[in-house]
């Protein structure tokens, strides 16, 4: 079967798993861009718009969104599903680690980081370290990107 993993099991940002962050990352583009947005994050959209997956980055665009909704309502709600159980999502790990490190908490760790920007968005006491944790292919992307 081609879906086992093994010990050497690697991936790409645009392939398995990585796709998977980029998917993740537009549902929090996506709610970046509302008016009413649970959560912020702006290198979400930037982490997408470089993945080169295609699909992620067509959701972006406010006119497909439009245009599908239209077309497939049902599409277009599942969809929005999605983005807001990611913003629900990342806002409740948002305010665990904002508590973590009022409580004294200098050390972190993201474990299958994907694209989460978490590192760099939320404002970490000084002396704090966060670990990323994920596959190399993935953390190299988002480094460079």
């Amino acid at each position: 079967m081609g879906s086992e993993r093994s010990d050497d099991d690697t991936w790409d940002i645009a392939s398995s798993v990585g796709a998977t962050a980029v998917m993740v990352a537009a549902a929090r583009a996506g709610e970046t861009e509302r008016d009413d947005a649970l959560i912020r994050d702006p290198f979400a959209k930037i982490l997408v718009a470089g993945a080169g997956t295609g699909v992620w980055e067509t959701i972006l665009d406010s006119d497909f969104n439009n245009r599908m909704a239209d077309a497939d309502p049902e599409v277009a709600a599942v969809l929005e599903h999605m983005g807001n159980y990611q913003a629900v999502r990342t806002h409740f790990f948002d305010a665990y680690f904002v508590d973590a490190a009022a409580a004294g908490i200098r050390q972190v760790v993201i474990l299958a980081s994907g694209l989460d920007s978490r590192a760099y968005r939320l404002d970490w006491p000084a002396g704090t370290t966060v670990f990323e944790i994920d596959q190399p292919k993935v953390l190299e992307y988002k480094e460079q990107t």
